[in-house]
């Protein structure tokens, strides 16, 4: 008679035969993600295939993926592409910033990464507040003080973070610093309602704006994903072009998030387990450091230029 309940060899046999599947099945879906209008180096498949080879559980990338179709998304089907994208073929991205991140071929230089950003990190944060990642971009906007009249958001993605900050102050003028010509062009459909809010491409690191000309910098979600000496750089460059007293926000995901997180390529992902942010700020030469927490899980951290 036969064993219903199989030998323990069979179990281990099926279950990696089930492992490879699924790893076979999101390596198909990643690549199939690659932009044909600013095609990935081939070494991105590999960094993706060998993050979705991990032996670590990807149990949270496949609940985000799963209910990512089930989120509000922006409507990009008029959105001209190759129109949008022409003034920026000559650009030259750093290094660090050609990265794979979050496994899809040509990280943030894709119209994937764009276009899925709302939806994604509406899936991501679906637990942390009533308003999934919206709800928690408000909650972060209440930190930029109130009598702020120039803020500067540093990395804006798709633009809901400054968005937030420009609904709460109408009256303030609103800048959103952005690398990625696919994120800058989703950012101004998805946030087109925000009359004080505009948008330039840039590197945060070297903004090219004037010393001592804003109130706020907000960076979120951004150091994360920088090697360590960009992240340095990017807190002197926010320190360089605030007023004397003015005020940086810095919100980022707790230090072990991407070891929860595998499957989605993290370039960056060992550096962060060690940053310390309070550390960097005052290296950096913030003062008065103060501890948030507004929107859990994330953390964030105000201080002023002295």
């Amino acid at each position: 008679m036969g064993n219903d309940q199989g030998t323990p060899d069979t179990h281990e046999a099926q279950d990696t035969r089930e492992t490879q599947g699924t790893q076979g099945t999101l390596a198909r879906i990643f690549t199939s993600l690659g932009s044909q209008r600013w095609p990935a180096p081939a070494p991105h498949l590999a960094l993706i295939e060998t993050e979705l080879a991990t032996d670590e559980p990807m149990d949270t990338m496949v609940t985000v993926i799963g209910r990512m179709g089930g989120m509000d998304a922006p409507d990009f089907s008029a959105v001209d592409w190759d129109a949008a994208l022409a003034p920026y073929t000559d650009l030259e991205f750093p290094a660090y910033y050609r990265m794979p991140f979050h496994s899809v071929p040509g990280g943030w230089l894709s119209e994937a990464a764009a276009t899925g950003d709302r939806a994604a990190m509406e899936a991501i944060y679906a637990d942390a507040h009533v308003d999934r990642s919206l709800g928690i971009r408000r909650e972060l906007a209440a930190l930029v003080p109130e009598d702020a009249t120039t803020i500067v958001d540093f990395g804006s993605g798709s633009g809901d973070g400054p968005a937030a900050v420009a609904r709460r102050l109408p009256n303030a003028e609103v800048l959103g610093l952005e690398a990625s010509p696919f994120m800058l062009t989703a950012a101004q459909v998805q946030n087109a309602d925000c009359a004080n809010l505009r948008f330039e491409q840039g590197f945060v690191e070297s903004s090219g704006l004037e010393a001592d000309s804003v109130d706020a910098v907000t960076i979120t979600l951004v150091l994360h994903e920088c090697p360590d000496e960009v992240k340095a750089k990017i807190l002197t460059e926010a320190h360089r072009i605030l007023r004397p007293g003015g005020v940086v926000v810095l919100t980022d995901t707790p230090n072990d998030d991407l070891d929860k997180n595998r499957g989605f390529y993290e370039p960056y992902r060992l550096q962060w387990r060690t940053f310390d942010p309070d550390d960097a700020l005052t290296t950096a030469g913030f003062t008065g450091v103060e501890h948030h927490h507004v929107a859990p899980p994330l953390w964030s951290r105000t201080a002023r230029k002295g």
